[in-house]
């Protein structure tokens, strides 16, 4: 079974999280404090692992990786090198560049068997591109970001716009079909996080999560802001702006406003559909991954729409099911 980037990163974490747990018995500090202060190393490992992975086809020299994780230089380096010594990293030969090193593979091929659901749903993935002739991606809440887990090409060779291991800020109006199913506590730490906190376009929002929990699944329609995110996307994802990515994408997802969706989907009405996203429940019951259709070639018409909401929620259904046997 072949792991992906997602997969390989998770290990990874776990293996920090170790250290962190060493560093925190070996210190001075009470347990309660050095746990609310994870050990910066493992920290800055973490940041460089991410930032290698949100780009695996490049390489990058220190003075790159610096500017893109905010590590000073020295740390950076050891960092680095210890990360490289053991495999996590591999320096790119006959070049001063680091990338990805070879021991994660075997890590993540360990993650994927710990995590069952991800690997059904791959699987799920693959047929309902194969079915639909379109890109589908799996995507993650982690922390304050979304993280694209696993992403499958149409019959033409479209990817879709969120790369496996690429990861976009948890801000408004992106992450909506994540937020939908949380409480009003994590309701209105998200929404805090737009540009248009307390403003008409909260309420926006707020309609936005009603509506998605009404239906069980997304469907954005293509705004005004798409035609210029996409290419800004495609540029950063090339590695031209690279150790500036992050930056980039707060700018231009918070300048979005808010995704429009139908209020009512009608059967013979043609829709420009930029994505139709479904939920993945774990055992806890938590909104752990989404499911999402993207990037269709044409506009739809209402009963194709919902068609393909259908096709995804049974999808989502099998998956769930089958993990929880």
């Amino acid at each position: 079974m072949t792991c992906t980037l997602p997969q390989i990163i998770l290990q990874c974490r776990i293996l920090f999280r170790i250290v962190d747990a060493v560093v925190i018995q070996r210190g001075s500090q009470p347990r309660r404090s050095a746990v609310a202060r994870p050990a910066l190393s493992a920290t800055r490992g973490l940041d460089i692992v991410d930032f290698l992975a949100a780009f695996p086809t490049r390489d990058f020299t220190l003075s790159e990786i610096v500017r893109a994780t905010g590590i000073n230089p020295a740390s950076c380096h050891a960092v680095l090198n210890a990360l490289a010594d053991r495999g996590y990293v591999a320096r790119a030969p006959g070049q001063k560049a680091f990338r990805l090193g070879p021991v994660l593979i075997a890590a993540g091929d360990a993650a994927l068997r710990a995590h069952p659901l991800v690997a059904l749903a791959r699987e799920a993935a693959s047929e309902l591109a194969a079915d639909l002739d379109i890109p589908v991606m799996m995507s993650a809440a982690v922390g304050d970001d979304i993280v694209g887990i696993i992403a499958v090409a149409d019959s033409r060779g479209r990817m879709p716009g969120l790369r496996t291991g690429e990861r976009r800020p948890l801000v408004p109006p992106l992450g909506a079909p994540f937020v939908a199913w949380d409480d009003e506590e994590a309701i209105a730490a998200w929404l805090a996080k737009g540009n248009d906190s307390g403003s008409e376009a909260e309420a926006v929002q707020r309609a936005s999560l009603d509506l998605i929990r009404q239906r069980g699944f997304q469907v954005a329609l293509r705004g005004a802001g798409a035609p210029r995110l996409g290419p800004e996307i495609g540029d950063m994802a090339r590695g031209r702006e690279a150790p500036r990515y992050r930056d980039h994408m707060v700018g231009l997802i918070s300048g979005l406003g808010t995704i429009p969706m139908p209020e009512e989907i009608e059967p013979e009405a043609r829709y420009d559909i930029v994505l139709i996203a479904a939920p993945l429940f774990d055992r806890a019951g938590a909104c752990a991954f989404n499911l999402c259709l993207t990037d269709f070639p044409a506009p739809l018409s209402g009963r194709e729409v919902l068609a393909c909401a259908e096709r995804l929620q049974a999808a989502c259904l099998n998956v769930m099911q089958a993990d929880r046997a």
